[in-house]
This record gives structure tokens, sequence and C-alpha cells, in this order.
């Protein structure tokens, strides 16, 4: 008899925090969240394109080519690291400065640009994918200081492309 006692006690106990689970479940259901509105942005009062007057002048920095020139663009050939990957690999784990503190091992991604001359330029980590300022950093480095690449090439001619490559911090 007091295991039939201990039964029905149970049952009742898991129906109540059944029913309470479900109508938690159906309180979220109901009450969907507002939906999200973007403020309206203010009217700019200056024209679109800023005008040069002869008094000033506009400089283009060479780590600026690669933007004001139309960088992002889509070439027939890639650039390619003297020797190939296997080569770039060896030259990223060569030029790699590990961080002080402990070591982790992590994969960067870090973005480039590779100008026509085959230069690198505008080497960066995405923000919210790096692992952490210092591994970011040393990522950055090491793609600096990178030798010059054979440049990506559409219509026979060299352009500028950006690239990622993925430095492996063992």
């Amino acid at each position: 008899m007091s295991t039939m006692r201990c039964v029905a006690i149970l049952s009742c106990l898991l129906l109540s925090t059944g029913a309470a689970a479900q109508n938690s479940y159906n309180w979220w259901d109901a009450h969907k969240p507002a939906p999200v509105t973007t403020p309206p942005r203010p009217k700019s009062t200056t024209s679109a394109a800023p005008k040069l007057t002869e008094s000033k002048q506009e400089v283009i920095l060479p780590d600026s080519a690669a933007l004001t020139t139309g960088g992002y663009v889509y070439a027939e050939q890639v650039p390619v690291f003297p020797g190939g990957q296997a080569a770039l690999a060896k030259a990223i784990q060569k030029t790699l400065k590990w961080p002080s503190g402990p070591k982790q091992h992590v994969r960067v991604f870090v973005h480039f640009t590779v100008l026509p001359s085959g230069d690198i330029t505008d080497v960066w980590v995405a923000p919210g994918r790096g692992i952490s300022d210092a591994y970011d950093a040393a990522a950055v480095a090491c793609v600096s200081r990178l030798p010059k690449f054979s440049p990506g090439q559409k219509n026979g001619k060299p352009v500028a492309v950006a690239t990622t490559v993925p430095v492996d911090l063992p």
C-alpha cells in the first residue's frame, strides 16, 4: 500500500511540474517581443561629395591605393605566394613570434590586400573573430612581414585583390 501511495504522490508532482512548464512555454509564445525599428537618420546638409579647392590637394598614400582604385574586384588570377600554399604556411610559421603569456593552440584568419606591385597592405583581423589582442597582433605582424606575392590579374593586368589566410598559432 505504501508503494501505491508513493507512486500517486510522484505522479501528482510530475504532472504539476509538466503543467507549469507548458504554461511557461505558452506565455513566451503568446508574448512576442515588439518589432525593432531603426531611428530615422538626420538629413545631411552637406553635399555628398566634398569639393576640393586649389589650396587643398588630395594625397593618396600607398596603403589606401587599393581602396581608391577599386581593389575589391573580381580577378581572373588570384594573388599567389612564391612557392605556393606550402611555402606560405612555412613562411608564416618562420616569421611568427609568439605573444607572451600562456600559449593557446588557435587559428586566426587574417585579411589583407595584395597590391598590383605584390606588396601586402591593410592587414587586419575581423572584429569579434580574433582570439585576444596579443594573438591578433602577433598574426597581423606575421602576415605584414611576408615577402611580396605575385599579384592578382584581371584582363592580363595586375590588380589589387583582398585575400584571407589562416594563421595557426600552435
